[in-house]
């Protein structure tokens, strides 16, 4: 599905995406995974960018002595700020949620919506980089609708992909009528990237008293990048229904 969607992508100028920028992440290495490349082209325009992790990160190793939930969830918020950094994000623009990791279906999405968007007020998006609203992740599924919202008309949206070129089925991915796809090559920003993925130890084998806990296939990490990375532009830049009645 990959290679039928590249070739109809148009060439994403990140010139053309203003700031303050926002970029959300589900759990920590998400950005570095989905549009690291992105991010680091926009600090080297002079952008202001802000970074937002919505859950702790603390169930990739459940079973893991040494690093207990707690201890991982600050172990992976230490690495989101540093692989951001790696990329030009300030931890000074770095704010985290710290919802349960995989469990935010049994969060109320009015309620995170109304977190997101105090956060947001401080430097309301110009531009907002999401997950995909079907990517193949429940926690990515169930934090777009609320973080959509939370951002002012206004703002342009771009949705990322995650784990839609590994683990997407043809329906996840967007028709030709729902949203355009732009694609962005990693070419000179590779190294901060790598920089970025390496950051985050912890889900590239670093903690190996845990037999199944979570390990970033290399396959995946190549992928990510060699790129490119692709961003989807909805046509209907209008709020979920769902939210719209709560609000």
């Amino acid at each position: 599905m990959l290679d039928s969607v590249t070739p109809d992508a148009l060439p994403l100028n990140p010139r053309t995406l203003p700031g303050p920028v926002w970029v959300v992440s589900p759990h920590p290495d998400d950005e570095a995974l989905g549009c690291a490349a992105l991010i680091a082209a926009l600090t080297g325009l002079g952008r202001e960018v802000h970074a937002l992790l919505v859950t702790d990160g603390g169930l990739s190793h459940p079973h893991s002595p040494s690093y207990p939930r707690a201890r991982l969830a600050q172990t992976r918020l230490r690495e989101w700020r540093a692989g951001l950094a790696a990329l030009g994000v300030s931890g000074t623009r770095t704010h985290a949620l710290g919802l349960p990791d995989g469990a935010l279906d049994g969060v109320d999405p009015a309620d995170m919506g109304h977190e997101v968007g105090q956060i947001f007020a401080a430097a309301p998006p110009a531009t907002l980089l999401l997950p995909w609203r079907r990517d193949p992740h429940p926690d990515h599924r169930a934090v777009w609708g609320p973080v959509w919202g939370a951002a002012l008309p206004a703002a342009r949206r771009l949705e990322y992909a995650v784990w839609l070129p590994e683990r997407g089925d043809p329906d996840a991915w967007p028709t030709a009528q729902e949203a355009r796809v732009w694609s962005l090559a990693v070419g000179a920003a590779r190294s901060r990237k790598a920089q970025a993925i390496a950051a985050h130890a912890t889900q590239l084998g670093g903690i190996s008293d845990d037999p199944h806990g979570f390990t970033l296939a290399p396959e995946m990490v190549e992928r990510a990048l060699n790129g490119p990375e692709l961003f989807f532009e909805a046509f209907l830049q209008a709020a979920p229904a769902a939210l719209e009645a709560s609000a």
